[in-house]
């Protein structure tokens, strides 16, 4: 199932085919065995209902992992590859991340924290970026500075200081409740808040939380606080 939603050009592919092999080279094994087992235990007991009770057992398990698996996926911990180079230098095209989803469940996002979410003008599609101002909170966009509530903020995951486009001069916009205003760390090449507004809170998937892939960039993702 894995294999069949991505290709070559997928960031981890040989990885992701590699732990695929082994795992169903491993458990197409076992099920050897263990039907190996049933048919040994049937020819010395000479009792058909337990290789129908053996066999049972087997696709009742197997159930309740692929169930525990869905449900994993759909609720805790969820694979992300970004795609472009709007979160540069931090993030990178092709970049495999795993996104925490529960974390949300029981507090509001924060400054800082990069987040994946569907953008309201395609929800088609996943972006990554990070929040700037949240509800109750005024944006100014002035001179390539962003500041919130009248503070200049200091941006220290910036590697230097980069144009913050916009489509006027002044840039201003208070956040309302249940909106969050995200902009990606390379300014100059990022559609973010500042083009298509704010995002609903609904729209936020969870936060990047663990970079998996490639390995020299393996971490737990960093949220620095903003200087507000």
């Amino acid at each position: 199932m894995v294999l069949s939603i991505i290709s070559r050009d997928t960031a981890g592919y040989y990885l992701i085919l590699s732990i695929s092999i082994i795992i169903t080279a491993l458990g197409v094994i076992g099920l050897i065995l263990y039907i190996i087992m049933i048919f040994s235990s049937l020819r010395k007991t000479g009792k058909p209902e337990l290789f129908i009770k053996g066999w049972y057992q087997v696709t009742k398990n197997v159930d309740i992992v692929l169930i525990l698996g869905l449900l994993f996926r759909a609720f805790i911990l969820q694979p992300f590859i970004v795609d472009g180079n709007s979160m540069e230098p931090n993030y990178h095209n092709n970049e495999y991340i795993l996104v925490d989803q529960i974390t949300y469940r029981f507090r509001e996002p924060a400054h800082g924290e990069v987040i994946i979410f569907k953008p309201p003008e395609n929800t088609a599609t996943d972006y990554i970026k990070r929040i700037i101002a949240v509800p109750g909170e005024t944006v100014v966009i002035e001179n390539n500075q962003v500041s919130i509530n009248g503070h200049i903020l200091t941006e220290s995951y910036l590697e230097t200081p980069s144009s913050t486009k916009t489509n006027k001069n002044i840039f201003r916009r208070t956040i309302k409740p249940g909106e969050y205003f995200a902009m990606g760390d390379n300014r100059e090449h990022s559609s973010d808040s500042r083009d298509w507004g704010v995002v609903p809170r609904e729209n936020i998937i969870g936060r990047a939380w663990l970079a998996v892939f490639p390995f020299n960039n393996f971490g737990f993702v960093k949220n620095p606080a903003l200087n507000i």
